[in-house]
């Protein structure tokens, strides 16, 4: 949609306990952040079952798409071409090598081998892919299944909320494209939502592998409570305020809590890190944290001496990949690893 001489998007991240609106504007070259809206749902804190979505909770299309709306008139956003990212625990990513060929021998092929990797029924699941690496020998693919009644939810959703969705696309696969334009090099991205996070490996500036897993922020904050005997949402507000860096009353370290999930993060990460050198002998060079997880303090020292390599927050305003107004100075760091995703998606689809 051309506005004032200017591309304009809308980048919707439907996440476990959260929604995030990015309105990107594409203008004389630059891409910046022209308004954002984030809708944070607690309820989860105290019904394990009281969230957005899970890995085993299919999204609620009404209820969705009534948070969506809401979002949008308190965020004063009006309505353009929206792109939607879907969660990476709701599909299936992996690369395949094939033989030179043809784009047109390249897409029977493809189509004929996936049942070998996927792991859902081939008549449920809608299948895309994306070359990621070429030679003279061989064409490196990266293939992605989603089940198709996960993408009629969505597309329900969109209706619903009265918007005009113009695509969906793996959360996994977008982040990694959009943070691939600056590192170049083999990286684990980690990112920490509310029910989930999501482990890849990014190299050559594309996706090579993706696995989730449960542990994430909720759970970080509901050992809290156990720990302190408090309810969830004073434990909430104690990771948000004081993270991994002090003590919190007396000899009852915040970070003696919740080191053991941390852990449990640290041994999938290294996991992901041997398993990629055994397949391809390269090295990974650094890790990059994301999703409102990146913002716990002390986080990143925390892995990065776990994890013997440099470890980074990443968003993609700290990449200098999306310019932001002035006024939002003081609170980018904070917002901007929440946003990454709905940026991502949103991201050269305006160009």
């Amino acid at each position: 949609m051309r506005l004032f001489g200017a591309n304009t998007s809308l980048g919707i991240d439907i996440g476990t306990t959260s929604i995030k609106i990015v309105e990107l504007k594409y203008f004389q070259g630059k891409t910046e952040l022209s308004n954002y809206g984030i809708l944070e749902k607690y309820g989860h804190l105290e019904r394990v079952n009281d969230a957005i979505q899970t890995s085993s909770f299919k999204i609620l299309e009404e209820s969705t798409a009534l948070m969506i709306r809401d979002l949008l008139k308190t965020s004063k956003i009006d309505a353009k071409p929206a792109f939607m990212s879907l969660p990476a625990f709701n599909g299936f990513v992996v690369a395949v090598d094939f033989p030179q060929m043809n784009p047109k021998e390249l897409s029977k092929a493809v189509k004929l081998q996936a049942p070998q990797y996927i792991p859902m029924p081939i008549n449920e699941i809608t299948l895309d892919y994306q070359v990621i690496e070429e030679s003279q020998d061989y064409i490196k693919v990266l293939i992605m299944a989603v089940p198709t009644e996960i993408i009629t939810r969505y597309i329900k959703v969109a209706q619903l909320s009265k918007l005009d969705l113009k695509g969906l696309e793996l959360e996994s696969v977008a982040v990694a494209r959009l943070l691939g334009l600056k590192e170049k090099g083999p990286a684990v991205l980690v990112d920490i939502g509310g029910r989930a996070t999501s482990i890849s490996v990014i190299d050559n500036g594309t996706l090579r592998q993706v696995r989730s897993i449960d542990t994430a922020g909720g759970d970080l904050t509901q050992v809290i409570a156990t720990g302190l005997g408090i309810n969830p949402f004073r434990a909430e507000e104690i990771k948000k305020t004081y993270g991994l860096n002090i003590e919190y009353q007396g000899e009852l370290a915040i970070l003696r809590l919740l080191t053991p999930l941390l852990d449990v993060i640290t041994r999938e990460i290294n996991k992901t890190i041997n398993n990629y050198y055994l397949l391809t002998k390269r090295k990974i060079e650094k890790v990059f944290l994301t999703g409102g997880g990146a913002n716990l303090l002390g986080i990143t020292d925390y892995y990065s001496k776990n994890l013997s390599l440099p470890v980074f927050k990443a968003d993609p305003f700290s990449w200098g990949l999306i310019s932001y107004s002035p006024k939002l100075a003081p609170i980018i760091a904070e917002i901007g690893p929440n946003l990454t995703t709905a940026c991502a998606v949103a991201y050269n689809k305006i160009t």
